[in-house]
């Protein structure tokens, strides 16, 4: 899921409105005193462009985060970058197939 929290109503409706123009079937809910935008998996999937700048981000964010010791989040990350067939994550994975070994061996199998 692809979330976007915002404690103003109206910063929340603009990043709605911007998302459905471009085509995205985003929803709004109110969360922790705010507001937050999303979008499940199933449509992130349905834009190849949408999914390489998502895998960019994430494998961004599991560098920092690896580098801060949090395990528990790097684990949700590779799981992430699984579900969307994220290229190789390291040296170690030459392609696809290797890729989805080494996640496997972290995380498990995705659905779990």
């Amino acid at each position: 899921m692809l979330r976007a929290w915002r404690r103003d109503y109206g910063d929340a409706i603009a990043i709605l409105e911007a998302l459905r123009r471009a085509g995205y079937n985003a929803e709004l809910r109110p969360l922790g005193g705010g507001f937050e935008v999303y979008m499940g998996m199933r449509e992130i999937k349905r834009d190849p462009e949408l999914v390489t700048k998502v895998c960019e981000v994430l494998k961004r964010m599991r560098e920092k985060t690896v580098n801060k010791g949090k395990e528990w989040r790097v684990r949700a990350i590779a799981r992430a970058m699984a579900r969307l067939n994220c290229p190789a994550q390291g040296p170690r994975a030459q392609n696809k197939q290797q890729n989805t070994v080494i996640i496997n061996r972290v995380v498990g199998p995705p659905g779990l």
